[in-house]
């Protein structure tokens, strides 16, 4: 019995594998001080600008006149500002964190330029509380 040959498919020559390393690109370190080229943020900042419409809404609310409830060391904007601190929630209503900002800071520049508290204890004097705070 003769052996037959056996039929062996066509298989393309096997290309060698070139393994090619790759340049390491070090990053240069930099010795010394670095230069700060302004603050990034303007006037326009997106956090100064919501101040700006907190204190805008505080003066809408002071002019329509309602009958706000006035805390007597507080005074109106004051007030206002409260009654913000506890609508934000602890921050999550960014409009009502921005009033009461914006209300707290008229309060203590009414406070610290005339001596007193505008709308506060002083406009009512049957409440006992002095028309001003004491030692300014």
């Amino acid at each position: 019995m003769a052996k037959s040959a056996k039929i062996v498919p066509f298989r393309p020559a096997v290309k060698p594998i070139v393994i090619r390393t790759t340049k390491v690109v070090k990053s240069k370190h930099r010795k010394g001080m670095k230069k700060h080229v302004g603050s990034g943020r303007g006037l326009t900042d997106p956090k100064r600008m919501g101040i700006v419409v907190g204190g805008f809404a505080v003066g809408m609310i002071q002019k329509q006149g309602l009958p706000l409830p006035k805390i007597p060391f507080l005074g109106e904007a004051g007030t206002i500002g409260l009654a913000a601190y506890f609508l934000s929630d602890g921050g999550k209503n960014k409009l009502a964190d921005e009033i009461c900002t914006a209300a707290l800071t008229i309060a203590a520049y009414e406070l610290g330029s005339t001596g007193s508290i505008v709308g506060g204890a002083g406009d009512e004097p049957a409440n006992g509380f002095p028309g001003y705070v004491s030692g300014v």
